[in-house]
């Protein structure tokens, strides 16, 4: 049996109205410091992810463009190329059009955006407040668009209502006369403002180009911490397939983390943050640990002097206090992880805690729980905590107990 545990076991935490006073305040800031701590992880993490997804909703992880800068074919060639560098990868031909939308008294400039009519919706339809998204595999949805609220409040339309848009194609002016089928609103800046919804039959139309050609693939389904090395590989694969004649052309590609950059930037920024905060907290509640074992220490003086009389050695002592100061972290991480924990839990199911949109993109504090971050932070809190009483528990190892047994 370990004596020096056992002992620090069967002695009280508080047995004075002092030594009551620190314990409880050394709890409670250990306990807030790691409900700080995971709240900070939680909201960045979240709020990384939120931001994100909205940027890969709007663009594709990875895009490979004309040489030519207009038109691409989905040849079987250029498929089959890509399919082999990246096999998990979701390949969708798709559109990006320039236009003018115009009513009577206003316009505003848009990009309208298509791809083919089996992708995946979902994150368009997540966004749809008013109206149904078109079947774009239906020719009586060819001519239906979908546009943001804030284009629609800016010129005065509503869901039903017949547009024109003005397309410059090739120093030609082209116009189409569209029906809003519905509106959309992400909250996400100026994605809103500048981008609008149409059919590949439509977009093709404008283009004059035919059914098996757009002016990108679109490629999803990638890891998102895998995005850039996936786009170079792409790109060396496509260079090497072009000079090798397997294809006729060179593609090049692109990704969303070069096109979302000033987004992705500024998110890296909030590591910074947390790190910040998360040595702000260990500080906080190191000091209350300190603070609380030299009240421990001072409360047990004859203790030790008795011990250390009767042969104790000096880590035996200190061993006793360590395991009593981390007995105060043990109920702090525990009352901490209950509060933090069920608060986080609230905020996910219930967004509880609004935002403003306009400045932070989401219209709620975003939480995303990652179990074996929790469980990284808490040890590590622990490592922490013992790294920091190692030295003040030396002060108890360090007592004279001639002197002590002599002042009792």
């Amino acid at each position: 049996m370990n004596i020096s545990f056992w002992i620090s076991q069967r002695l009280r935490l508080g047995c004075k109205g002092s030594s009551k006073a620190g314990v409880a305040i050394a709890v409670a800031g250990v306990a807030l410091a790691l409900i700080i701590m995971e709240f900070t992880l939680a909201v960045v993490v979240g709020f990384k992810n939120g931001i994100r997804d909205r940027l890969m909703g709007f663009d594709a992880q990875i895009t490979v463009c004309p040489a030519d800068g207009k038109t691409i074919e989905a040849s079987p060639g250029l498929i089959s190329a890509i399919n082999e560098c990246l096999p998990q990868a979701d390949i969708r031909l798709s559109m990006r059009q320039p236009a003018l939308i115009k009513t009577d008294n206003d316009f505003e400039g848009l990009v309208f955006i298509a791809q083919s009519p089996d992708a995946d919706f979902s994150f368009e339809k997540s966004n749809i407040v008013e109206g149904e998204w078109p079947d774009y595999a239906s020719d009586s949805c060819a001519n239906k668009i979908v546009i943001s609220v804030p284009t629609a409040n800016a010129l005065g339309l509503g869901v039903g209502d017949k547009v024109y848009s003005t397309f410059f194609i090739d120093g030609n002016v082209k116009m189409r006369r569209y029906t809003i089928a519905a509106l959309f609103r992400s909250n996400f800046g100026e994605y809103d403002k500048t981008v609008a919804y149409a059919s590949m039959q439509s977009l093709r139309s404008v283009a004059g180009i035919g059914s098996d050609a757009g002016n990108r693939i679109d490629i999803r389904g990638l890891n998102p911490d895998e995005i850039a090395a996936a786009a170079e590989h792409l790109q060396a694969s496509l260079v090497n397939d072009a000079a090798t004649g397997r294809l006729d052309q060179y593609y090049p590609v692109d990704s969303v983390l070069r096109t979302g950059a000033l987004y992705f930037n500024w998110l890296s920024l909030l590591d910074t943050n947390v790190t910040v905060i998360f040595i702000l907290m260990l500080c906080v509640s190191g000091l209350t640990l300190i603070s609380s074992l030299f009240i421990l220490i001072l409360d047990r003086l004859a203790m030790i002097g008795i011990l250390r009389a009767m042969g104790a050695s000096k880590p035996f002592v200190r061993s006793i206090f360590i395991d009593m100061a981390m007995r105060i972290v043990g109920l702090g991480m525990i009352i901490g992880n209950a509060v933090g924990i069920t608060l986080l839990l609230v905020q996910k199911y219930t967004h509880a805690v609004p935002l403003d949109p306009e400045m932070y993109y989401l219209d709620s504090v975003p939480v995303e729980i990652q179990p074996w971050a929790l469980v990284a932070l808490n040890i590590g809190v622990a490592l922490a905590a013992w790294l920091i009483l190692i030295l003040p528990a030396r002060l108890a190892s360090s007592v004279d107990p001639a002197k002590v047994v002599k002042y009792e």
